[in-house]
């Protein structure tokens, strides 16, 4: 039996470096426990609680989950003007993973401010709801930080833990509070809460939902959704950078036009970030093209807003 370092085995799945998100390497210090037979990967994770039933036990995938998994990123599509995400990345985990619907969730709580993009069987939905503006948004906020609301990792400060809410909803207490009341009658029987770090002060979310009728949310759903989880993440931070007019570069692009702002001649930049000075002509021939300018002055001012948020 073999076991490797669990950032390690979502490094290489998902090919992410988990300091891009702002998430520890040592939050991933669990262990994939085996390799079986097929490259079936067995994950085992410890049991934490957070006001619902989280991830545990062992997890089962497979290669061809991960493969399915990075086919739905790579194959990324434009958003629409206004979305808040992807929604033909959502369309394709949904497919993955099935549900009754998706959404990806944005909400600033010190204004109740919820914006959702959800894609169901009826197609793609868009939504932004502030303040309790009807019966159900009004009992959400009210329980909002009891024991039976919607708060969860920004109760714990935990954004790297799945919530599986299965068992909390099934027993007695939740199902008689306010919330599980409302949640039941609306037949909602299952939900998954993939938390993710807060970006500019905003909460950020996938869910998943299931109705009466059909199955829970399976191990190995889990497991697929926890190595989804930064990978999701980084392109809803893309996705805002794209909604702010932030131009599209590479890291040691940015890095190349800070100096560049500080007047820095290219013989200067080689030296500072150790490149060849050929190196750093490329890399401004790449950014002059990929901004649509001329000169080093052009593209300067083109992203002189970015520079210090990049």
């Amino acid at each position: 039996m073999t076991s490797v370092n669990f950032g390690w085995a979502i490094d290489d799945a998902l090919r992410l470096d988990p300091t891009e998100f702002d998430v520890p390497r040592q939050a991933f210090h669990v262990r994939v426990s085996a390799y079986v037979e097929d490259t079936t990967i067995a994950v085992a994770w410890p049991h934490r609680q957070n006001g619902g039933s989280a991830v545990a036990g062992n997890w089962v995938m497979t290669d061809t989950d991960v493969r399915a998994l990075l086919e739905v990123f790579d194959r990324c599509e434009p958003a629409a003007d206004d979305d808040i995400f992807y929604a033909d990345v959502l369309s394709g985990m949904r497919e993955l993973i099935p549900c009754d619907d998706i959404s990806f969730q944005l909400m600033d709580v010190a204004e109740q401010r919820i914006k959702l993009l959800t894609v169901t069987d009826d197609g793609v939905l868009r939504e932004e709801t502030v303040g309790a503006n009807d019966e159900f948004t009004q009992l959400f906020w009210q329980e909002f930080w009891e024991d039976d609301g919607c708060a969860g990792p920004l109760m714990t400060g935990d954004y790297s833990t799945l919530l599986h809410q299965a068992e909390r909803s099934r027993t007695r207490a939740y199902a008689n509070s306010p919330l599980g009341s409302a949640f039941g009658a609306l037949g909602v029987k299952d939900e998954i809460l993939v938390p993710m770090t807060p970006l500019g002060g905003m909460d950020r979310r996938l869910l998943l939902f299931r109705d009466d009728g059909a199955p829970d949310f399976s191990e190995r759903e889990k497991a697929m959704l926890a190595l989804a989880r930064p990978h999701v993440a980084e392109l809803h931070t893309r996705r805002d950078r794209e909604l702010r007019g932030e131009p599209n570069l590479t890291p040691r692009q940015w890095e190349v036009l800070r100096q560049v702002a500080t007047g820095a001649s290219n013989t200067q930049i080689a030296r500072t970030l150790r490149l060849s000075e050929a190196t750093v002509r490329k890399h401004l021939e790449n950014v002059f093209l990929r901004l649509g300018v001329q000169s080093r002055t052009e593209a300067v001012a083109r992203v002189l807003a970015f520079l210090d948020a990049a």
